[in-house]
């Protein structure tokens, strides 16, 4: 089995999740289950989180130790 035919059903499993979750907030929104909130109710949070997420990321990739390349021909 190849690392595309293990990854396949995780991602699509993934994928269905996310577009379920996706249907079932909007019909929430359409039918008024989620409360309206006032405008800047997040304000500048979206920069925070990306932020974090990018220091994050960056020391994730900064103490991963190199591999090495092999050829397998």
């Amino acid at each position: 089995m190849t690392f595309a035919e293990r990854m396949a059903r995780p991602v699509v499993a993934g994928l269905v999740w996310v577009a379920l979750f996706s249907v079932l907030y909007t019909a929430g929104d359409e039918v008024g289950a989620w409360p309206k909130l006032p405008a800047g109710a997040f304000r500048n949070l979206d920069l925070v989180v990306g932020f974090i997420a990018g220091v994050t990321l960056l020391f994730a990739l900064a103490i991963r130790k190199p591999t090495r390349l092999t050829s397998f021909g």
